[in-house]
């Protein structure tokens, strides 16, 4: 087996230890799941530049400041979560108005072609992942009550029911992996694998967007079959 080198990790934290404390409202993060070890195995180190709850937008201005340290070989991207969702805060409070998406998707794929091009312009290869599902009925619960947020209101702007935000978090997940092919770039399909495990509920903690320890075995696997797939020799 040959010496991979380093993976650089840049997103919003779905390769970190990421729990909540007590009362449900501060996340800590504890660790990176034992990644360092799947990937010693594979001749790599890891080195974690992710930020909680980070959009794309946000997180290309990161990555410039940030890339004189990087010397890892390949770059896991991790974008999109954040992106996907609406300011549930904003559509608390107006809720007749018009919400999208915080980072809408074409502005999100935009940003996100060029940070591909920004690594591979130097000669790092990017390793995109798809989306974690979300269980938008206890996402809508955890705001409201975690942030005091109106629920009648959120309900109004919903209209349909609970399937707007899921289906917003599904069509930005397709649209990375789309991207990964069109970049032809490895892709580590996160959301498959939860899809594969039956109820998603079961996977996610009680904020309904971030993995239990369930989940969090699910993403250990998928990083642990990419690393054996893509980087042994």
């Amino acid at each position: 087996m040959e010496m991979a080198g380093k993976m650089s990790v840049f997103g919003s934290c779905v390769l970190r230890n990421v729990r909540q404390d007590a009362d449900n409202r501060v996340y800590k993060v504890n660790d990176n799941l034992g990644f360092g070890t799947v990937a010693a195995k594979a001749g790599l180190t890891v080195e974690d530049f992710s930020r909680l709850g980070c959009p794309v937008t946000r997180a290309w201005d990161y990555i410039q400041k940030m890339f004189p340290r990087i010397d890892g070989d390949l770059v896991f991207m991790d974008f999109g979560a954040r992106d996907s969702v609406p300011d549930l805060e904003a559509v608390s409070k107006y809720p007749l108005e018009k919400h999208g998406p915080v980072t809408d998707l074409e502005e999100f794929l935009s940003v996100y072609d060029r940070i591909i091009d920004y690594t591979m312009e130097r000669r790092r290869m990017p390793v995109l992942a798809t989306l974690v599902p979300v269980d938008a009925n206890t996402y809508i619960d955890y705001m409201c009550r975690t942030r005091g947020l109106n629920r009648d209101n959120i309900m109004r702007w919903l209209g349909n029911g609970y399937s707007r935000i899921g289906d917003s978090v599904r069509l930005y997940s397709d649209a990375v992996r789309e991207l990964a092919f069109r970049r032809e770039v490895p892709l580590i399909d996160i959301r498959q694998a939860f899809m594969e495990q039956g109820r998603k509920t079961d996977l996610l903690g009680p904020d309904g967007i971030r993995p239990n320890a369930a989940g969090r075995q699910v993403i250990h696997g998928c990083f642990e079959r990419f690393v054996f797939d893509y980087l042994t020799f």
